[in-house]
Protein backbone atom coordinates (compact mmCIF):
# COMPACT_ATOMS: atom_id res chain seq x y z
CA UNK A 1 0.00 0.00 0.00
CA UNK A 2 2.90 2.36 0.66
CA UNK A 3 3.91 2.19 -2.99
CA UNK A 4 0.38 3.15 -4.02
CA UNK A 5 0.33 6.03 -1.53
CA UNK A 6 3.63 7.32 -2.89
CA UNK A 7 2.45 7.01 -6.50
CA UNK A 8 0.15 10.01 -6.09
CA UNK A 9 1.10 13.67 -5.76
CA UNK A 10 -1.59 14.33 -3.15
CA UNK A 11 -0.91 18.06 -2.77
CA UNK A 12 -1.35 18.55 -6.52
CA UNK A 13 -4.82 16.96 -6.48
CA UNK A 14 -7.91 18.98 -5.68
CA UNK A 15 -10.19 17.85 -2.90
CA UNK A 16 -13.59 19.34 -2.16
CA UNK A 17 -12.11 22.19 -0.11
CA UNK A 18 -8.58 22.68 -1.38
CA UNK A 19 -5.68 20.36 -2.05
CA UNK A 20 -5.77 16.70 -1.07
CA UNK A 21 -2.45 16.73 0.80
CA UNK A 22 -4.09 15.36 3.95
CA UNK A 23 -5.26 12.20 2.18
CA UNK A 24 -1.94 10.34 2.33
CA UNK A 25 -1.75 10.29 6.12
CA UNK A 26 -5.51 9.76 6.52
CA UNK A 27 -5.53 6.75 4.19
CA UNK A 28 -2.49 5.27 5.93
CA UNK A 29 -4.15 5.75 9.32
CA UNK A 30 -7.32 4.09 8.04
CA UNK A 31 -5.49 1.01 6.79
CA UNK A 32 -3.46 0.68 9.99
CA UNK A 33 -6.15 1.56 12.53
CA UNK A 34 -5.60 -0.29 15.80
CA UNK A 35 -9.18 0.08 16.99
CA UNK A 36 -12.59 1.17 15.76
CA UNK A 37 -12.29 4.75 17.01
CA UNK A 38 -9.02 5.24 15.10
CA UNK A 39 -10.60 3.78 11.96
CA UNK A 40 -13.67 6.02 12.22
CA UNK A 41 -11.54 9.13 12.80
CA UNK A 42 -9.32 8.30 9.82
CA UNK A 43 -12.36 7.61 7.62
CA UNK A 44 -13.81 10.99 8.56
CA UNK A 45 -10.53 12.65 7.59
CA UNK A 46 -10.67 10.96 4.18
CA UNK A 47 -14.33 11.85 3.70
CA UNK A 48 -13.72 15.54 4.49
CA UNK A 49 -11.34 15.70 1.54
CA UNK A 50 -13.17 13.65 -1.09
CA UNK A 51 -16.92 13.93 -0.43
CA UNK A 52 -19.22 16.87 -1.12
CA UNK A 53 -22.91 16.10 -1.55
CA UNK A 54 -22.33 13.09 -3.79
CA UNK A 55 -19.94 14.90 -6.13
CA UNK A 56 -16.56 13.62 -7.24
CA UNK A 57 -13.36 15.64 -6.91
CA UNK A 58 -10.03 15.32 -8.68
CA UNK A 59 -8.63 13.31 -5.76
CA UNK A 60 -11.49 10.76 -5.89
CA UNK A 61 -9.80 8.44 -8.40
CA UNK A 62 -6.50 8.39 -6.49
CA UNK A 63 -8.39 7.83 -3.25
CA UNK A 64 -10.38 4.97 -4.82
CA UNK A 65 -7.19 3.35 -6.09
CA UNK A 66 -5.56 3.62 -2.68
CA UNK A 67 -8.67 2.36 -0.87
CA UNK A 68 -8.62 -0.75 -3.06
CA UNK A 69 -4.98 -1.26 -2.05
CA UNK A 70 -5.94 -0.67 1.59
CA UNK A 71 -8.22 -3.70 1.42
CA UNK A 72 -5.21 -5.98 1.15
CA UNK A 73 -3.64 -4.61 4.36
CA UNK A 74 -6.72 -3.43 6.21
CA UNK A 75 -7.30 -3.79 9.88
CA UNK A 76 -10.49 -5.53 10.90
CA UNK A 77 -11.67 -2.20 12.30
CA UNK A 78 -11.55 -0.47 8.91
CA UNK A 79 -12.85 -2.99 6.37
CA UNK A 80 -16.49 -1.86 6.30
CA UNK A 81 -15.44 1.80 6.28
CA UNK A 82 -13.13 1.27 3.30
CA UNK A 83 -15.78 -0.66 1.38
CA UNK A 84 -18.42 1.92 2.28
CA UNK A 85 -16.28 4.74 0.90
CA UNK A 86 -15.61 2.79 -2.28
CA UNK A 87 -19.34 2.22 -2.63
CA UNK A 88 -20.01 5.93 -2.12
CA UNK A 89 -17.41 6.85 -4.75
CA UNK A 90 -18.96 4.34 -7.17
CA UNK A 91 -22.28 6.20 -7.16
CA UNK A 92 -20.91 9.74 -6.93
CA UNK A 93 -21.12 11.95 -10.01
CA UNK A 94 -19.46 14.95 -11.61
CA UNK A 95 -21.30 18.24 -11.16
CA UNK A 96 -23.30 18.68 -14.38
CA UNK A 97 -23.45 22.47 -14.16
CA UNK A 98 -19.76 22.93 -13.39
CA UNK A 99 -17.85 19.72 -14.24
CA UNK A 100 -14.51 21.07 -12.99
CA UNK A 101 -15.78 22.65 -9.77
CA UNK A 102 -13.61 20.17 -7.82
CA UNK A 103 -10.97 19.67 -10.49
CA UNK A 104 -10.82 17.46 -13.57
CA UNK A 105 -12.41 14.08 -12.86
CA UNK A 106 -14.79 11.62 -14.47
CA UNK A 107 -17.00 8.93 -13.04
CA UNK A 108 -15.28 6.43 -15.36
CA UNK A 109 -11.85 7.23 -13.86
CA UNK A 110 -13.16 6.34 -10.43
CA UNK A 111 -15.03 3.24 -11.57
CA UNK A 112 -11.94 2.03 -13.40
CA UNK A 113 -10.01 2.10 -10.13
CA UNK A 114 -12.87 0.52 -8.17
CA UNK A 115 -13.16 -2.36 -10.65
CA UNK A 116 -9.58 -3.39 -9.79
CA UNK A 117 -10.93 -4.64 -6.46
CA UNK A 118 -13.62 -6.87 -7.97
CA UNK A 119 -12.09 -10.20 -6.83
CA UNK A 120 -11.74 -8.87 -3.28
CA UNK A 121 -15.38 -7.76 -3.20
CA UNK A 122 -16.46 -11.23 -4.25
CA UNK A 123 -14.30 -12.87 -1.57
CA UNK A 124 -15.57 -10.56 1.17
CA UNK A 125 -19.16 -11.10 0.04
CA UNK A 126 -18.62 -14.85 0.27
CA UNK A 127 -16.61 -15.15 3.46
CA UNK A 128 -16.62 -11.78 5.24
CA UNK A 129 -17.51 -11.60 8.90
CA UNK A 130 -19.09 -8.12 8.86
CA UNK A 131 -22.57 -7.77 7.40
CA UNK A 132 -21.80 -4.11 6.64
CA UNK A 133 -18.78 -5.15 4.58
CA UNK A 134 -20.74 -7.84 2.80
CA UNK A 135 -23.61 -5.52 1.87
CA UNK A 136 -21.16 -2.87 0.62
CA UNK A 137 -19.72 -5.60 -1.60
CA UNK A 138 -23.16 -6.21 -3.11
CA UNK A 139 -23.20 -2.54 -4.16
CA UNK A 140 -19.62 -2.68 -5.44
CA UNK A 141 -20.21 -5.84 -7.47
CA UNK A 142 -23.29 -4.19 -8.96
CA UNK A 143 -21.31 -1.02 -9.81
CA UNK A 144 -18.56 -3.08 -11.42
CA UNK A 145 -21.03 -5.05 -13.53
CA UNK A 146 -22.95 -1.97 -14.61
CA UNK A 147 -19.83 -0.06 -15.58
CA UNK A 148 -18.01 -2.84 -17.44
CA UNK A 149 -19.72 -5.25 -19.80
CA UNK A 150 -16.92 -7.78 -19.22
CA UNK A 151 -17.86 -8.01 -15.54
CA UNK A 152 -21.62 -8.02 -16.02
CA UNK A 153 -22.02 -11.81 -16.37
CA UNK A 154 -19.66 -12.46 -13.47
CA UNK A 155 -21.56 -9.98 -11.33
CA UNK A 156 -24.86 -11.72 -12.07
CA UNK A 157 -23.29 -15.10 -11.30
CA UNK A 158 -21.69 -14.09 -8.00
CA UNK A 159 -24.75 -12.19 -6.79
CA UNK A 160 -26.90 -15.18 -7.73
CA UNK A 161 -24.69 -17.42 -5.62
CA UNK A 162 -24.87 -14.87 -2.78
CA UNK A 163 -28.58 -15.65 -2.51
CA UNK A 164 -27.56 -19.02 -1.08
CA UNK A 165 -25.01 -17.68 1.42
CA UNK A 166 -25.64 -17.73 5.15
CA UNK A 167 -26.06 -14.35 6.77
CA UNK A 168 -27.46 -12.56 3.72
CA UNK A 169 -31.06 -13.73 4.10
CA UNK A 170 -32.22 -10.22 5.06
CA UNK A 171 -30.63 -8.75 1.93
CA UNK A 172 -32.17 -11.00 -0.70
CA UNK A 173 -34.45 -8.25 -2.04
CA UNK A 174 -31.43 -6.00 -2.66
CA UNK A 175 -29.54 -8.86 -4.30
CA UNK A 176 -32.51 -9.73 -6.52
CA UNK A 177 -32.90 -6.07 -7.52
CA UNK A 178 -29.18 -5.87 -8.32
CA UNK A 179 -29.33 -9.00 -10.48
CA UNK A 180 -32.40 -7.64 -12.25
CA UNK A 181 -30.67 -4.31 -12.95
CA UNK A 182 -27.59 -6.10 -14.29
CA UNK A 183 -29.68 -8.46 -16.41
CA UNK A 184 -31.63 -5.58 -17.90
CA UNK A 185 -28.35 -3.92 -18.84
CA UNK A 186 -28.84 -0.90 -16.61
CA UNK A 187 -26.95 2.21 -17.60
CA UNK A 188 -23.60 2.77 -15.90
CA UNK A 189 -23.97 4.78 -12.74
Amino acid sequence: MELELKRHEWRSLQGVSGDAGALESALRALAQAGDRDEAVQAARRVERVIFAQGLLCEASAAAASTLVHCLWRRSEHAEDLILGMLSDISVAVVDEEDPTVYGPISQEQCLSEIRLGFPMYVEILEAGKSIHSRTACIDLILACGLSDERLRGRSVYFLGKALQLDGLEGHRDVIHASIRELSEGGAAR
